[in-house]
C-alpha cells in the first residue's frame, strides 16, 4: 500500500508541476493575450501576481485530487463523488469567464476540466467494479470482503 501511496504522490506532484511550468510559459509569451491594436502589445506589462494566483489554484485542484487518490476511505468511488462535489462546482465558477482570456487563463480551464474528467471516470469505473463485485457475490453466495 505504501508504494502504491508513492507511486500516486509522485505521479501527481509531477503533473501538477509540469501543469505549473505550461501555465508560467503560457504567461510570459505576450502572443498568449488578447489585444485590440498592436500598440497596446508594444505597452503590455507581465503581471506575475495573477499568474502566481492561478499557479496556486493548480497546486490546490492537484492536491485535492491527490487527497481522494490516497485517502484510506475504502469506497474508491465515494472519494472521487466528494471529490467532484468539491471541484465540479469550482470548475463551473472559475472558468465562467474565457472571453479575451490569456493562454494561462484557459490552460487553467483545461487543467480543471481534465481533473473533473478524470474523477468522473475513476468514480464510474469503480461504481460499476464495485456494483459487479456485489452482484456477483450475490449471486454466489460467497462471504467474502470488498478487494
Amino acid at each position: 500500500m505504501l508504494r502504491r501511496t508513492s507511486l500516486i504522490t509522485f505521479v501527481a506532484g509531477v503533473v501538477g508541476l509540469i501543469a505549473i511550468a505550461c501555465a508560467v510559459r503560457l504567461s510570459l509569451d505576450p502572443n498568449h493575450y488578447h489585444f485590440y491594436e498592436a500598440a497596446d502589445r508594444a505597452a503590455w506589462v507581465y503581471r506575475p501576481g495573477l499568474v502566481a494566483l492561478v499557479c496556486l489554484m493548480i497546486l490546490v485542484e492537484a492536491a485535492l485530487v491527490w487527497g481522494v487518490f490516497v485517502s484510506p476511505q475504502p469506497i474508491f468511488w465515494l472519494r472521487c463523488v466528494i471529490g467532484l462535489g468539491l471541484l465540479g462546482p469550482w470548475a463551473l465558477l472559475s472558468t465562467s469567464v474565457f472571453l479575451h482570456a490569456p493562454g494561462y487563463v484557459l490552460f487553467h480551464h483545461l487543467w480543471v476540466w481534465s481533473l473533473v474528467m478524470v474523477l468522473a471516470l475513476a468514480a464510474l469505473v469503480s461504481a460499476g467494479r464495485h456494483a459487479w463485485w456485489r452482484l456477483h457475490r450475490r449471486k454466489s453466495g460467497a462471504k467474502r470482503q470488498t478487494p
